[in-house]
């Protein structure tokens, strides 16, 4: 990101910023403040700090047509591949003939093979610049593009089958995106001990593309649902996963439900803490400040987390009760009471 952010401040003309999940506020407090300088990022807690920041900045599923022109791009590469590719691929589409598409990221990453497949579709030599492990590429855009990379179909909602009877809408860009998440179907077999009357109101707490909110309004044929996500890919997948739900089930994006206003009898959660973010303990700081606030006072939160990851200290502060009900090799479940 250092790397990035320094190419950044020195590159002429229109340019914008691609960011997503790699993007936290000690980034953002280094973002250059200079004109003609707009981001981009499908995450809603980026997409605040960096507007607080001075900075523009669009908030979708990194639809870049949305977008007025510029003429260089810059890209710390992501996760997943797919979504890199379709980046790489719209990126180079938009720009103009001499600009300029910028990736940085560490070999783990595999940005030396994003690098290359950039420079081959857009038949162009690489400018490197590297510091320590990471690695920076700079990539002109000729006049004409070679055949765009793979990114299966990144724009599109795509119906999979996780199981008999259980298929749902989903898209790369969205974690576990084409399958069940073992810690999440844990957390739904334990249900019925923590709320043996179903609960008038219920908030799915980062919801991917809505496993669990799809599964309690099957299992709880009058709770009222709500899902939210920090995501956008996984927002609108969810609500789409939802709309057969009616009245039942809304989906909205929040981060960590930052903008809810309102109090559940039961909250699920399956937090993010275990996916490499780089301020783990201020992640788990604001999901369980969140949680303390959006439950009634007879409410439950039931958590499910890595068994490695320690929040029973975290949560004292907050919660009456925390109570680890079940484990198994990879998880434990976590009952909180305000």
């Amino acid at each position: 990101m250092r790397l990035l952010l320094r190419h950044l401040s020195h590159v002429p003309g229109p340019a914008l910023w691609i960011a997503d999940e790699h993007i936290d506020r000690a980034a953002v407090a280094l973002a250059p403040t200079r004109a003609e300088l707009h981001a981009l990022s499908n995450r809603c807690d980026v997409a605040a700090m960096l507007r607080a920041r001075g900075v523009p900045t669009a908030l979708n599923d990194f639809e870049l047509t949305q977008l007025s022109v510029f003429e260089h791009a810059l890209f710390r590469v992501a996760k997943e591949k797919a979504l890199v590719h379709h980046v790489i691929n719209r990126a180079l589409e938009l720009l103009p003939s001499g600009g300029t598409l910028t990736l940085s990221g560490f070999k783990g990453d595999g940005i030396k093979t994003f690098i290359a497949k950039t420079a081959a579709r857009a038949q162009s030599e690489i400018r490197l610049e590297r510091e320590g492990g990471a690695l920076l590429g700079v990539v002109t855009r000729a006049k004409d593009l070679m055949e765009p990379l793979d990114d299966q179909n990144y724009t599109q909602l795509q119906r999979i089958e996780l199981a008999p009877g259980f298929t749902v809408c989903s898209k790369p860009g969205i974690f576990g995106w084409k399958k069940i998440d073992e810690g999440s179907r844990f957390l739904f077999d334990h249900i019925d001990s923590v709320w043996p009357k179903p609960p008038q109101r219920m908030l799915d707490l980062g919801c991917g593309y809505g496993y669990l909110s799809i599964r309690a309004l099957k299992h709880w044929s009058n709770t009222q649902v709500l899902a939210t996500d920090n995501n956008i890919a996984a927002i609108n997948a969810c609500a789409r996963n939802l709309q057969e739900f009616g009245k039942r089930a809304r989906c909205i994006s929040s981060d960590a439900g930052e903008t809810i206003d309102e109090q559940f009898d039961a909250i699920l959660c399956n937090p993010p803490f275990h996916q490499g973010f780089a301020h783990q303990s201020e992640l788990t700081e604001k999901f369980l400040r969140r949680t303390q606030r959006l439950l009634t006072d007879s409410g439950r939160a039931l958590f499910v987390i890595n068994q490695f990851i320690d929040i029973e200290k975290p949560a004292a502060p907050w919660f009456r009760r925390i109570d680890i009900i079940a484990r198994n090799a990879g998880f434990k479940l976590l009952v909180l009471e305000r």
